[in-house]
């Protein structure tokens, strides 16, 4: 009698692990935001809701980012103790980090339309949209483009728990100085939403593949 084994691919393996020990800070975060998204239908404050925006898009990978250091959640034991690929390491990186930012897009528009119903001060179309979310979106690309690579440079491995927080206010200025400098040149919102993204994505894959070289010629 033969007995059918269940295979699951090494990179399947390495998104299901890490979502189990990380997944549950995103939920949080995610459930965070929810009740933030209430909160700001009753109060309408815009403050409020830049909070809101924040906890449901950046905050995941802000949270993912910092597990880094956990050896609980060790990115590169599993060269080690797993079959798996350096190149599945990073692409399982990549992979849950680029997508975090998005799980939370869909809390931002359903509690910006139904503000906008409730609070005629509450704008929601593609401008505001575009100025509330793609920052934040591109933002959080940026931190993951930014750590990522400079975690494995061997200089900074003592010096990382201090540049990490000056990385992530740096990624989350860069898309808003574009929108500054697009409000001075005369742009429209368009051209700087796609400027932001261009930016963000061409850091995002460029940082992927630096990584991902990197991880090749790491000795574990």
């Amino acid at each position: 009698m033969s007995i059918n084994i269940r295979k699951i691919s090494p990179l399947k393996g390495l998104l299901t692990y890490f979502w189990y020990y990380m997944g549950g800070k995103v939920i949080i975060a995610l459930l965070q935001a929810i009740g933030l998204g209430i909160l700001s239908l009753f109060i309408g404050n815009a403050f409020l809701i830049g909070i809101l925006n924040f906890t449901a898009i950046a905050m995941g990978t802000l949270t993912i980012l910092m597990t880094m250091g956990n050896k609980e959640v060790d990115w590169e034991r599993f060269q080690l103790s797993m079959p798996v690929r350096r190149s599945d390491l990073a692409n399982s990186q990549y992979i849950i980090t680029g997508a975090t930012p998005f799980i939370g897009l869909p809390i931002v528009l359903i509690f910006g339309w139904l503000g906008s119903l409730l609070h005629c001060s509450v704008n929601f179309n593609i401008d505001s949209i575009a100025i509330t979310v793609m920052p934040l979106l591109s933002g959080a690309l940026i931190m993951t483009a930014f750590i990522f690579p400079l975690a494995l440079v061997p200089a900074l491995e003592n010096k990382m728990d201090t540049l990490f927080w000056v990385i992530v206010l740096i990624s989350l200025l860069i898309p808003y100085l574009i929108v500054l400098l697009a409000n001075n040149l005369g742009w429209s919102m368009i051209i700087a939403t796609s400027l932001m993204l261009i930016i963000s994505i061409t850091l995002f894959i460029t940082s992927y593949f630096i990584t991902k070289s990197v991880y090749a010629k790491i000795d574990f």
